[in-house]
């Protein structure tokens, strides 16, 4: 009977495998959880870790926000600036948005610019209800006065002023210098019952601004006043609420200061100044009335390059017992000035508003100059690189040239030596028979020695002198020299080809935004973000090294513009909400807003 072979069972791994793949699976297994923990907290660090909550709204469905909107509202502007933007803007030379956050508490406010004698503080006057402010033709103001309704009258002074813990961001204005702080005073006025002027609002009186063209190798803006007046109302009119910009149907005219202050100190605010051709009842007719509108017009024109001029308030600050004037209509006149009234009173409700809609375009505005700086970066490194390479070359082939030809002349030098030693030997032994031949007629000689060993060994033949070897060094480090100032010069001309010729990459960073449409939002912004990347520029005069901010520091602003902003909306829009209203027997402070008011 036949057997069929038993298998033999499997041979068993050594340990020693066992043990090897054991610990190649443990390395393996830790390094993947090494690296999901190390995925996991660089997502904590670069995500946005709120330290409050946005609901998450569905359609039709209304949930309540938080308790206290105001306090969660300031927390939220807080987080956004702490978080997301200051940390961008330490890193920027000069911190070109320091003087853009806000901080709180701080009062709404109204700002109210023009030129001398076109009426502020006649319009301030009237609004008060009270004679605070001096008035007349020639200026009588030279500084900047806070004027706001309290139940005690007091004056202050600029230092008192920049200290206010009612109203942190006057702290800033210490920048500007002492003689600014001389200049500056507030007035809290206690105002009679009819005053429609509101508690708890600002209205901030200006010097008149001087229409007159400015030399600037004499006297600028600095010199003039002994402070920097553009930069001055430029963050007086970041923080107003309301911006009202005065003119005289007289000088309507945009020169000067008024000139400086259009396109510098209201750059980028077009959403919340008004323009005002006050005093029109002085006109004596409707063709002078004509001729200043137009006049205005064409000067806002020219400075605001919109197709579209912003709309022009007339008004005028005297009662309707003025006398009429020939074809002008008084009475639309007085509707204006209502309206501008209105939109001074709705300060508050928009106050909210406004922060948002400032701190979004404060957002906006470094999201583009970011943009523009990293492709900046970007393009000065690649010519950097590409010089250092070109550097490196012209280094190092001189060398090997130089080393092959003195190879050759050395080698050359050596074979010479060596035919002449062979010469010189042969020409002696020629020389020694005829010395033989002739010794009788000589001097007894001494025995011939050993010739000399071959003067070509290494060891012993130096073809070139040290002169040589001296002035080959001093013509390659000349030649170096030359060559690494010739591509210095040539990156440095390209880092001012950059500078000179910022639209263009302006254009080449946003050119997916201008297929379709001609980008209008972008370039107003471009305009006032451009001033800043040229400072920034002129500050780091190495483009290599302007400074670096990652991708994921974008992300957050970008996620902060589509979530937190809305979510701020959402809180201003319940803040904006009346409170409930009062039982009958509840007083009420008297605000004067149910009255006609001294206007009329």
């Amino acid at each position: 009977m036949h057997e069929e072979p038993v298998p033999e069972p499997p041979a068993t791994p050594p340990a020693t495998e066992i043990h090897r793949t054991v610990v190649v699976g443990g390395f393996f297994i830790a390094g993947v959880l090494l690296l999901a923990i190390c995925r996991y907290y660089a997502r904590q660090r670069t995500s946005l870790r709120r330290p409050y909550r946005i609901p998450d709204f569905e359609a039709g469905v209304k949930k309540a926000l938080a308790a206290d909107a105001e306090a969660e509202f300031r927390r939220v502007v807080k987080f956004l600036q702490d978080e997301v933007l200051i940390p961008i803007d330490v890193r920027l030379p000069g911190r070109p948005f320091e003087y853009d956050m806000h901080a709180f508490p701080f009062t709404p406010m109204v700002l109210v610019i023009g030129n001398h004698s076109s009426g502020k503080s006649t319009f301030i006057n009237k609004l008060l209800g009270k004679e605070v402010q001096d008035t007349g033709v020639a200026p009588t103001d030279d500084g900047f006065t806070i004027l706001e309704r309290r139940t005690v009258t007091e004056t202050e002074d600029g230092p008192t002023v920049l200290g206010c813990p009612e109203n942190r961001p006057y702290a800033e204005l210490q920048r500007f210098g002492q003689t600014l702080a001389g200049v500056l005073r507030r007035k809290r006025l206690l105002l009679p019952q009819s005053s429609q002027f509101p508690f708890g609002l600002q209205i901030v009186d200006s010097p008149g601004m001087i229409d007159l063209p400015v030399n600037e190798k004499t006297m600028s803006e600095s010199k003039g006043r002994g402070y920097n007046f553009v930069e001055v109302v430029r963050w007086w009119a970041k923080r107003a609420d309301l911006v009202l910009l005065l003119f005289d149907p007289d000088k309507p005219g945009t020169t000067g200061e008024t000139l400086d202050v259009l396109t510098k100190s209201l750059a980028g605010l077009n959403h919340k100044f008004l323009v005002i051709l006050n005093k029109v009842d002085k006109l004596d007719n409707s063709v002078d009335f004509a001729r200043a509108y137009g006049a205005l017009g064409w000067a806002l024109s020219k400075v605001i390059k919109r197709k579209d001029i912003p709309a022009i308030y007339t008004m005028f600050n005297e009662g309707m017992e003025s006398p009429g004037r020939e074809g002008l209509p008084l009475e639309r006149f007085v509707k204006k000035r209502e309206e501008v009234i209105l939109e001074v009173l709705r300060v508050r409700e928009r106050h909210n508003d406004n922060i948002i809609t400032s701190l979004e375009e404060t957002m906006r505005q470094m999201q583009m100059l970011v943009g523009v700086i990293h492709r900046l970066r970007h393009k000065a490194s690649d010519r950097y690189w590409r010089l250092k390479v070109w550097a490196i070359f012209s280094a190092l082939m001189p060398v090997v040239g130089i080393y092959k030809i003195m190879h050759v002349a050395a080698a050359s030098m050596r074979m010479a030596a060596e035919m002449a030693a062979a010469d010189l030997a042969a020409s002696r032994a020629e020389e020694l028979p005829s010395r033989r031949h002739w010794g009788f007629l000589r001097r007894a000689e001494p025995a011939p020695t050993a010739p000399p060993e071959p003067v070509g060994t290494a060891e012993e033949f130096h073809p070139f002198g040290t002169w040589v070897y001296v002035t080959v060094l001093i013509v390659y480090l000349l030649f170096l020299a030359g060559v690494l100032k010739m591509l210095w010069d040539s990156f440095t001309q390209y880092q001012k080809e950059l500078y000179v010729t910022l639209e263009a990459t302006f254009d080449e960073v946003f050119y997916d935004k201008f297929i379709h449409d001609e980008g209008e939002d972008l370039r107003s912004r471009w305009n006032v973000v451009r001033p800043k990347v040229k400072s920034i520029l002129q500050a780091r005069s190495f483009y290599p090294l302007l400074p670096f901010v990652a991708a994921w520091e974008m992300q957050r602003i970008s996620e902060a513009l589509q979530t937190d902003v809305w979510y701020l909306r959402q809180l201003a829009r319940q803040l904006r909400q009346p409170p409930p209203s009062p039982s009958p027997s509840t007083p009420t402070r008297g605000n004067g807003n149910s009255q006609q008011g001294p206007f009329l």
